[in-house]
């Protein structure tokens, strides 16, 4: 019986594409020009978070980041080889904050304040001498954390300082109490969820009225290798005041301290205002080398203010309102009014 031959089976083959990931790989490899993501040519201003794709914004990330590590490279090379070109500082905010008419530049500006200032509500501390004379109290219902805080800022300000308890009383009530004996200043803290949250400063006996934000708080015991202050009457520094309002917060805040400082004390207490953001810091100085060096030990607390509200006359009093912060003050970073 004959064998059947086999047919022969010729097997046709098929030439699969390449996958589209794979081609974009040898053009990358090719040198060839990738393609824009997001209308962008350099990735250095695109948002990443805007690919919703979690692989394909790993992939932008690291060309992005590839990207900057270039520039910043290209940059180094040109400063290395151009090292006596002039060099430029850095502009910060401050730099760029918007100037405006309150601010006082000019000697005609600064006499015209100084006869007003002659006149104005501190003129008992600023020309007659008085030592401030200062009552502390606390929101009702005042918790621990406050009372914390109290013991941290009673003493910074000086020994004629007293801490009356709120209890049932009116900040009217014990404003009046205050201006019978004779206090110069009245101090209200207040808490929000168990946290310093605001200053009320009425300065006695014809105002202004300050109402402070209060936010930052770090106690003394946080502060490393923090030192422990005396009873001398501390040193007072203002910076950056530069407004007639800022010089009107600036009086208040020095009111606060003795007119004549102890200087063998060597405490400083100063207040910094940067974009109407007023930090208060407390250290001791120390020389060092014969007085050739000298060196800074903070003694704290630190706190930041931020001034809500000035007005004319006592807490209850219907005065003009000089400043108040609203919310559309602030849409710039570069606004200051301080």
């Amino acid at each position: 019986m004959a064998k059947n031959k086999s047919k022969a089976v010729h097997a046709i083959k098929i030439k699969h594409n390449a996958p589209f990931s794979q081609k974009i790989k040898k053009k990358e490899q090719k040198g060839q020009k990738q393609r824009r993501v997001g209308g962008f040519k350099s990735l250095a201003k695109f948002d990443v978070s805007r690919i919703k794709n979690k692989e394909k914004r790993i992939q932008i990330l690291e060309r992005k980041q590839n990207e900057q590590k270039k520039t910043k490279k290209m940059e180094r090379k040109e400063k290395e080889a151009n090292p006596d070109r002039e060099k430029l500082d850095p502009l910060t905010i401050d730099d760029k904050r918007d100037i405006d008419e309150n601010f006082v530049f000019d000697e005609d500006d600064q006499e015209e304040l100084q006869n007003e200032e002659m006149i104005d509500e501190f003129q008992n501390y600023f020309q007659e001498g008085q030592d401030p004379k200062i009552i502390i109290t606390t929101s009702e219902r005042p918790s621990r954390q406050l009372f914390d805080f109290l013991k941290d800022v009673k003493d910074v300000f000086g020994p004629d300082t007293h801490y009356w308890p709120r209890k049932q009383f009116s900040i009217k009530e014990i404003q009046e109490y205050s201006l019978n004996k004779g206090y110069t200043d009245l101090l209200v803290f207040r808490e929000h969820r168990k946290e310093v949250s605001q200053l009320i400063y009425v300065h006695l006996p014809n105002g202004p009225t300050y109402k402070f934000k209060l936010t930052n708080y770090t106690p003394c015991d946080e502060i490393h290798h923090h030192g422990r202050f005396t009873d001398h009457n501390p040193e007072l520094i203002l910076n950056q005041f530069n407004t007639k309002v800022g010089r009107r917060v600036g009086r208040g805040l020095a009111a606060l301290f003795p007119s004549k400082p102890q200087f063998r004390g060597r405490r400083v207490v100063t207040f910094h205002n940067q974009r109407d953001f007023i930090f208060f810091r407390h250290h001791r100085y120390m020389f060092q080398e014969e007085g050739q060096k000298v060196a800074l030990q903070e003694l704290g607390p630190r706190f930041t203010l931020q001034l809500k509200q000035l007005k004319l006359g006592l807490f209850n009093d219907d005065g003009e309102i000089e400043f108040e912060a609203r919310d559309d003050y602030y849409v710039k970073r570069t606004a200051a009014f301080l």
